[in-house]
């Protein structure tokens, strides 16, 4: 057997010029241009200046035409006589978005309509030797999803964004491309694999499964099912090998689909761990079946997502690893891009080493966006980085007509195959919000037993009975949020059975002190918005639009009442900034101090609380959103925040009631913290000291230790407006900060920190040295567009100690760029 890849350069023509015509004169004098696959077809039409970039200004809505239309992609290759002799060829396609035929040599070879299945189509009876042409048909998904939207007997609800394309729960295609309250509507086209031509002497390699279990004294039991697919009854020699163990044989195969099996016992095995919690240690595995070869890398580890019924009608909902309780701590992830041909390794490994950096070990893979590339996976293993992985349906109602339930059970027959290898996968989900989102709409309310059997169909029927059929040693959670299998609570206001969706504070406008009001189990999505840096907004706003309310600055904020939202949170809790600037960077002080106070209260309730997934990581293009690093992969403060209220060990203070301060220790990592001593000082804002506690012990690993409550009542003199509290953890190996302002930041007397800078040259980047003559708070470094991350932002400064970060730069910088370059901010000059 050999491959052919039909990677590289096509040819993209209209299929439709006068269509076309309408909208750009370019093929009027050209009738092609040329369009790289692996891609997608905006990116060529903006590489050949047909449209204008999507991400600046409003030109998002000048670009609506390209996803309405059809277009035609086409390219030759030239086969030997010799390839065709006693071999079947096999066309494969993976992410193929979405709607596509397939012609080889002017015939029909094939047609797809399910971005997130696998398609294989046997074209040998279409070929030549020689020069051979292949063409793709791409109709437009709106199109085609409004013309099956309009073959229904009743309407099936779904929500829709400022800018938005129709029918979008009628296709298997990413849901976000259609548009969603943080993304554009940008309804790609393309295929973003490699497109392979396998000419088949014996078989292919559909799938190889691998199930391990544990036994005594660290041996493990391997099985590995491999699904064949045979173009003959043959005889074929087999071998199977991982960890120094190995099997071989031959099997006896028939044309069609085979099931060969392999039965490995291994030992002295290295466990697989998530970050913060011992190694990610993995081992190849390497499967040959006649001519073919598959590897795989797997870890040994076993998983449980326990979920135990307490006598008060609640259910937990904690990730065990190894026979482990882990508290999981991370974000949610989306699609980083809405232009497919930019989703390339170089920005998977970043974005993902920013997670471990940040001391996560968890992503929730979020349902409206896709099933992510190998690359993904590969590095989360790699990483430690353990994956909720939601099935790609979200905030809609979904038909449940038969023929869309057949492409569902392949899709995720497929999806499964390919995925549960990975020991990242901690379980799998049916949905994003379509248990809840059922009461959403006029029609499920006014008619909600066709919609709940509608649903039911699909999520129960359909998705959860393939994964537990081909997955059942891994765990099924139904929808996300939801109490589990088989329970129908609404999650958004019950924080006592499975996981939670808490949108309080942002949708409803709950002050940040409502984190304190709830004692969740599992929260996997909560969030506040902010606007990205200075650097940023100059990459789609002209300086002149450099105002909340613009038309560009509204139109980058896809949330209806985002810009509201958040500057009515500046008056709750802030002077109001004093330029666009400040308010750019008092927004991400804002976001940062939102997640800080909901996640370290949840980390102090451990082992009731025992996951946080905050809303969201990233960006998919230049908007004020809730992640927290944005499109261009700078980090936003809250990221850096992340990094610190993430700490395995932290020592937090907050105030639930007016008054009372809870001071606890937390530590979630898998060490001992020994002769710890915990300080707990007082101090104002012009410099004197109010007095400290000290605690000397030693903290459990996997612990939260309450360490006091002060009643700040009982100390009459103390004036809350002047003072704050410093908190220090130290032990032999470790010294970390906190600190807790006492009133609101604009009701505190801050004085001016008269911060004063220094910059020097370090290896890989530049150290910044920082003083003051008054405590500093909320002090950010910023260094504009230049790329590159400090090894600590969004932090205080006390006259008593200078403050050194280094900047690890990711390109070639002078000091004197960087110099120029770095910006410094803090709580007391922003509104000023």
């Amino acid at each position: 057997m050999h491959t052919r890849l039909l990677d590289g350069e096509w040819t993209l023509t209209p299929a439709d010029y006068k269509r076309v015509a309408l909208h750009t004169p370019y093929f009027a004098t050209s009738p092609s241009l040329s369009c790289t696959l692996p891609g997608d077809i905006h990116s060529a039409l903006l590489k050949a200046g047909v449209i204008d970039d999507p991400y600046w200004g409003t030109n998002e809505l000048g670009i609506q035409w390209v996803g309405q239309l059809d277009w035609t992609v086409e390219r030759t290759f030239t086969i030997d006589e010799a390839d065709l002799e006693h071999t079947r060829a096999i066309l494969t396609f993976t992410m193929a978005d979405t709607i596509i035929t397939v012609l080889v040599n002017g015939s029909e070879v094939g047609r797809m309509d399910n971005q997130f299945r696998r398609w294989r189509f046997d074209i040998t009876d279409a070929l030549h030797g020689g020069e051979n042409t292949i063409t793709l048909c791409f109709e437009s998904a709106e199109a085609y999803a409004k013309r099956e939207a309009a073959k229904l007997p009743y309407p099936i609800p779904y929500s829709v964004y400022p800018v938005y394309a129709e029918s979008r729960n009628m296709v298997r295609k990413s849901q976000c491309h259609f548009g969603w309250d943080w993304g554009p509507c940008i309804l790609a086209m393309g295929v973003y694999q490699s497109i392979a031509l396998d000419f088949v002497d014996e078989g292919l390699i559909e799938s190889v499964r691998i199930t391990t279990v544990e036994r005594e004294d660290n041996d493990w039991d391997v099985a590995i099912a491999v699904r064949y697919n045979a173009i003959a009854d043959a005889d074929l020699a087999v071998k199977a090998e991982v960890a120094k163990s190995h099997t071989e044989g031959t099997v006896s195969v028939k044309r069609g689909q085979n099931l060969v099996t392999f039965h490995l016992r291994v030992s002295d095995i290295q466990l697989w761990w998530p970050n913060g919690h011992g190694k990610a240690v993995l081992y190849p595995l390497a499967v040959t079946i006649g001519s073919q070869n598959a590897s795989r890398r797997i870890g040994f580890r076993t998983l449980e997502v326990k979920t135990i019924d307490d006598q008060k009608g609640g259910r937990s909902m904690t990730v065990s690893v190894n026979g482990t309780d882990i508290f999981a701590k991370g974000a949610n992830w989306i699609p980083f891009d809405a232009l497919p041909s930019r989703l390339t390794e170089e920005r998977y490994e970043y974005l993902l080493q920013s997670v471990v950096d940040a001391n996560m070990n968890m992503l929730r893979l979020w349902g409206g966006g896709m099933y992510e590339k190998e690359v993904f996976y590969d590095l989360c293993d790699e990483k430690g980085i353990l994956i909720w992985q939601d099935c790609m349906f979200s905030c809609s109602m979904y038909p449940a007509h038969q023929a869309f339930l057949d492409t569902v059970e392949a899709e995720i027959r497929y999806q499964v195959d390919r995925l549960a290898h990975h020991p990242s996968l901690a379980l799998w989900c049916g949905n994003n919000e379509d248990l809840g989102a059922i009461s959403w709409y006029e029609e499920s309310r006014a008619n909600r037993d066709r919609y709940v059997i509608d649903y039911d169909r699909l999520n129960e029927g359909v998705v959860g009975r393939v994964i537990r059929e081909q997955d059942p040693y891994r765990t099924w959670w139904p929808s996300s949020p939801s109490a589990g299998v088989g329970d129908y609570s609404d999650n958004w206001t019950n924080d006592q059975r499975g996981d939670m969706h808490f949108w309080s504070v942002w949708h409803d406008g709950s002050p940040f002190e409502e984190y304190y009001t709830i004692r969740p189990r599992f929260v996997s999505e909560f969030g506040f918005q902010s606007f990205p840096s200075l650097s940023t907004v100059r990459r789609y706003a002209a300086d002149d639009e450099h105002n909340l309310t613009s038309v560009v600055m509204e139109h980058h904020q896809k949330n209806v009442r985002g810009n509201s939202i958040i500057i009515e949170n500046f008056s709750r809790y802030y002077r109001f900034p004093s330029s666009f600037e400040d308010m750019l960077y008092l927004s991400q002080v804002q976001q940062a101090k939102a997640m800080r106070m909901a996640i370290e209260y949840w980390r102090t309730t451990m082992p009731h609380c025992m996951g946080t997934l905050y809303w969201q990581l990233n960006d998919n293009w230049p908007v004020a959103s809730w992640s927290s690093i944005d499109y261009y992969g700078k980090w936003k403060l809250l990221h850096y925040a992340a990094k610190h209220f993430y700490s395995p060990a932290l020592p937090i203070a907050y105030q639930k009631e007016d008054g009372i301060v809870e001071v606890y220790v937390v530590n979630d990592g898998p060490h001992p913290i020994l002769d710890a001593k915990v300080s707990v000082k007082f101090a104002t804002y012009d410099g004197k000291k109010l007095g400290k506690q000290e605690y000397r012990q030693d903290f459990k690993a996997y612990s939260s230790t309450h360490l006091a409550t002060i009643d700040l009542n009982k100390k009459k003199k103390l004036e809350r407006e002047n003072t704050f509290i410093y908190l220090k953890l130290k032990s032999d190996d470790l010294y970390i900060e906190n600190s807790l302002m006492l009133a609101k930041p604009k009701e505190s007397r801050l004085q001016d920190p008269e911060i004063k800078v220094e910059v020097a040259k370090a290896p890989g980047g530049f150290f910044v040295t920082l003083s003051c003559t008054k405590a500093a708070f909320q002090v950010a470094l910023d260094a504009g567009s230049l790329l590159g991350t400090f090894s600590d932002n969004l932090f205080e400064i006390r006259p008593t100690a200078q403050k050194v970060v280094t900047f690890k730069t990711k390109e070639t910088i002078s000091l004197e760029a960087f110099k120029e370059e770095l910006k410094v901010y803090d709580l007391y000059t922003s509104g000023r």
